[in-house]
C-alpha cells in the first residue's frame, strides 16, 4: 500500500475482498444461508485502468453502458468509456442536474433513464457513488443485466449492497437490487475528490456500533431477524481503522484507500443480511427525515454521509441517557404518536410515511417491554459495549475534520429536535429511539440535546 502504511490491525479487510466472502455462498449459524454475488473488487492506484479487463472477465461483455454525472463523468467516466469503447462496443449516459442541481436517486428518474435507454446492453457500468450507484443498480436489476460499480468517492457503503435508496412520493425508501458483479476502486481517483465527500463516507461508515445494536435490540424486542455475522466481519478492521480515520484531514491515500475498503465490506454486510439493518439504523432515520423534509419545503439536502455522522454522535447521546435512566418502567403506549401530529409534522408527505408508522405499530406489543425486562442486563451490556465504541468514533471523526454537531452540516435548532422525535416514523425499523420513547424520555431528550450536543464528549 502507498504511504505511510498501516497497523497490522486493519490487515483482515484485504482477506475480506481477496476470496473470503467474494462471490461465495456459505450456511451461517444464525440459520440462514447466505451469498455474496461480487466476484471481484479491484482496489489501488491504476485500478481504473481495469474496467475492460475485469467487464470482459465477468461476462465476456460484447456491450456496455458507462452511466455517470457530468462530474463523475470528468473524473473518471470518459476514461472508463474510452477503455470499455476501445476494448468493444460502448455507450455512454450521463445524468443531468436537476432544477436545484445534482441529481437525486429517486424512482422517477430511473424511470426517465429507463426510458431513453434501450435495452440492449450486456453489462451496466455506474461511475460514480450514491445517486448514480443507485440509478444504475435499479436499472440494470430491472432489466436483469450484471453491472459493475466504479467508485469515484469513498462516500458510502451502498456499492455492494443488494438495495438501492430511492425517493418514491417523497418517502426515501429502500428495495431489493442485485449488488454489482465487480467494484472498482482507483485510489487516486478517491484521494482527488472533495474531502468532503471522503468524511461524509467516514459519517457513514461509523454508524456501524449504533446501528448494529439497534439491529439487536429490534431482535429482542420484537423479534427480527438477526445474524451476529456482520458485525464480527467488520470488528478487527473497524477498531483499528478509528486509529488511522484522523489521516484523512489530510487526504492520506492510504487511510482514503482503507475507508473505502471498509465501506465496500460494509455493503456486503448488507447483502450477509439481507437488509439495511446491520449499516443503518436511528441514525439513518434522521438523515432520511432531514432529506425528505427538506425536499418537501424546496430546500437543498446535505450530504448523507455527513448527516449520518453527526446523527450517530447524537444516538450515542441517546444510547448514553437511556443507560443512565435505567430500562425499568417501559411502557409501549408512550411509543404512539397521535395521528394529528403526524400529519402537522409531515404535511405532504403524510400519506408515505403513514403506513411505515402503523406497520410499526402493529408490529408492537405490551409484550415488547415484558421481553425487555427480562433481558434487562443483556441489553446493558449491549449499551455499555456501544458507548465504549462511541468514544472511539468521536474520536476518528473530530481528528478527521468530519462534522459532529448539527450546526456544522446546517441543520437548526428545530430540525433537530424534530428528526429526534419524529425521525422514527419515516421507516418500520426498531431502534434506539423506539425504546427511548417506550421508557419516556425521548422528548426530554430531543428538547435538551440541540442545546448540549457538543458537550456529550467533552
Amino acid at each position: 500500500m502507498e504511504g505511510q502504511g498501516l497497523t497490522a490491525d486493519v490487515d483482515p479487510i484485504d482477506g475480506l475482498l481477496e476470496g473470503e466472502l467474494l462471490g461465495r455462498s456459505f450456511d451461517c449459524e444464525c440459520g440462514a444461508s447466505h451469498h455474496v454475488p461480487t466476484r471481484l473488487v479491484r482496489c489501488g492506484r491504476g485500478a481504473l485502468d481495469t474496467v475492460p479487463e475485469t467487464a470482459a472477465e465477468l461476462c465476456g461483455a460484447a456491450s456496455a453502458l458507462v452511466v455517470a454525472d457530468v462530474r463523475t463523468w470528468r473524473v473518471a467516466g470518459d476514461q472508463v468509456y474510452r477503455g470499455l469503447r476501445s476494448a468493444g462496443r460502448a455507450e455512454r449516459r450521463i445524468v443531468p442536474d436537476g432544477s436545484d442541481g445534482p441529481p437525486h436517486a429517486s424512482v422517477d428518474l430511473v424511470d426517465e433513464l429507463e426510458a431513453v435507454t434501450p435495452d440492449r446492453f450486456d453489462l451496466y457500468v455506474a461511475v460514480g457513488s450514491g445517486t448514480v450507484n443507485d440509478l444504475t443498480k435499479e436499472l440494470a436489476g430491472r432489466r436483469g443485466r450484471p453491472y459493475v460499480a466504479v467508485a469515484t468517492a469513498a462516500s458510502m457503503n451502498g456499492y455492494t449492497s443488494s438495495i438501492v435508496a430511492l425517493l418514491e412520493g417523497g418517502l426515501k425508501t429502500t428495495r431489493p437490487a442485485p449488488p454489482p458483479l465487480a467494484v472498482v476502486a482507483d485510489s487516486e481517483v478517491l484521494s482527488a475528490a472533495p474531502l468532503e465527500l471522503t468524511l461524509a463516507g467516514l459519517g457513514d461508515l461509523v454508524s456501524k456500533p449504533f446501528c448494529g445494536c439497534d439491529w439487536w435490540l429490534a431482535s429482542v424486542v420484537r423479534g427480527d431477524t438477526y445474524c451476529p455475522l456482520p458485525a464480527r466481519i467488520l470488528d478487527q478492521a473497524f477498531d483499528g481503522a478509528l486509529e488511522v480515520f484522523p489521516r484523512l484531514a489530510g487526504r492520506d491515500p492510504d487511510a482514503v484507500l482503507l475507508l473505502a475498503k471498509l465501506l465496500i465490506v460494509s455493503g456486503m454486510t448488507m447483502t450477509i443480511a439481507g437488509s439495511s439493518a446491520p449499516a443503518s439504523g436511528g441514525e439513518h432515520l434522521l438523515s432520511h427525515f432531514w432529506d425528505m423534509t427538506r425536499l418537501r419545503d424546496g430546500r437543498a439536502i446535505g450530504l448523507h454521509g455527513a448527516q449520518v455522522g453527526v446523527a450517530s454522535v447524537a444516538m450515542n447521546a441517546l444510547y448514553e441517557r437511556v443507560l443512565e435512566h435505567g430500562l425499568e418502567g417501559a411502557s409501549f403506549e408512550a411509543a404512539d404518536v397521535d395521528e394529528t401530529e403526524l400529519e402537522r409534522v409531515f404535511g405532504d408527505l403524510t400519506g408515505a410515511v403513514r403506513p411505515q408508522y402503523r406497520a410499526k405499530l402493529a408490529s408492537r406489543s405490551a409484550r415488547d417491554v415484558e421481553v425487555l425486562d427480562q433481558r434487562r442486563p443483556d441489553v446493558e451490556r449491549a449499551i455499555a459495549e456501544v458507548l465504549a465504541s462511541g468514544k472511539k468514533v468521536r474520536s476518528a471523526l473530530a481528528g478527521s475534520g468530519a462534522p459532529i454537531t448539527a450546526g456544522a452540516i446546517g441543520v437548526g435548532r428545530s430540525e433537530l429536535a424534530s428528526a429526534l422525535r419524529y425521525g422514527r416514523w419515516v421507516r418500520n425499523r426498531y431502534t434506539i429511539l423506539d425504546l427511548a420513547a417506550d421508557l419516556g424520555v425521548l422528548d426530554g431528550f430531543a428538547a435538551d440535546y440541540p442545546d448540549r450536543e457538543i458537550g456529550w464528549f467533552a
